[in-house]
């Protein structure tokens, strides 16, 4: 086995003993992986709808161009 791996397994079966013993580190490592995903998404959001992210806002502002041409559309054709 490579180093790596044996260290890696060692690892896991630490964690896994300490699980057994005390059921409040499963609980821990359960809401540890939940805060990492909030602060996955919440920098995700970041640069989603950062003011000055040039990429979406070029999307947006053809996702809003787009809109504009469908209600004026609709607008011409109500007022004919």
């Amino acid at each position: 086995m490579d180093p790596t791996q044996s260290s890696i397994l060692i690892f896991l079966a630490v964690v896994t003993y300490i699980i057994i013993v005390d059921k409040n580190v499963e609980d821990f490592i359960v809401l540890l992986f939940k805060i990492s995903k909030v602060n996955i998404e919440r920098l995700m959001w970041m640069i989603r709808f950062h003011p000055r992210n040039p990429i979406t806002n070029y999307i947006q502002q053809k996702k809003y161009e787009k809109l504009a041409e469908e209600l004026h559309k609709e607008m011409m054709s109500k007022n004919d």
